[in-house]
C-alpha cells in the first residue's frame, strides 16, 4: 500500500517532534545532573585546602548560574546560524557540542590533580553548554514549529 502525502506529513511531524524532544531533554538532564551532584561538584573542584565548604558550594552554584545567562547568547548566535545554513545541522552541531561539554566535565581532573585550573575548566565547560542549551532551544522550537500539522 503507498503512503499518501497527508501520511508522510504526519511521520515528518513526529520525527520532528522527538528529535526537538530528545534534545531539550538532553539539555536539562544536564542541568539536572548538575544540580543534583553539587555538593561532590563542590568538594571537588571549588574547595581548596583550607577552604570553606560553603564558600565551594556558593562557586559551584555561580558556575551553574552562569549557564543560564550563555543561553540568550547561544540563541542569538545559533539562531542566526541555523537561519544561514539550516536548522537540521545546527541542531546536531549544539546537541553534540551540549553531549561533548557534559562528557568532558566528566573526566575533568579535580582540583587535588589540577589545582586552580579545574575550577576554570569546569566553568569554560559550563558556558559551553549555556550557549548549546541557548541554540538547542530556539531551534528545535522552530524546527517543531515548521513541522506542525
Amino acid at each position: 500500500m503507498k503512503a499518501t502525502f497527508q501520511d508522510q506529513g504526519t511521520v515528518r511531524s513526529r520525527r520532528a517532534l522527538v528529535a526537538g524532544s530528545v534534545g531539550n531533554f538532553i539539555e536539562w538532564y544536564e542541568f539536572g545532573v548538575y544540580g543534583y551532584f553539587a555538593t561532590i561538584i563542590a568538594a571537588r573542584f571549588f574547595t581548596p585546602e583550607g577552604g570553606s565548604e560553603v564558600e565551594a558550594l556558593v562557586k559551584t552554584y555561580a558556575s551553574f548560574a552562569l549557564a543560564f545567562f550563555f543561553r540568550p547568547v547561544g540563541a542569538a548566535l545559533f539562531g542566526r546560524l541555523g537561519d544561514r545554513i539550516g536548522r537540521r545541522p545546527v541542531l546536531i552541531l549544539v546537541i553534540g557540542l551540549m553531549t561533548g561539554a557534559t562528557t568532558l566535565i566528566g573526566v575533568l581532573p579535580t582540583y587535588e590533580t589540577a589545582g586552580a585550573l579545574a575550577p576554570w575548566l569546569l566553568t569554560f565547560l559550563r558556558a559551553l553548554q549555556g550557549l548549546s542549551a541557548g541554540g538547542e532551544f530556539g531551534g528545535a522550537v522552530a524546527v517543531m514549529t515548521e513541522f506542525a500539522p
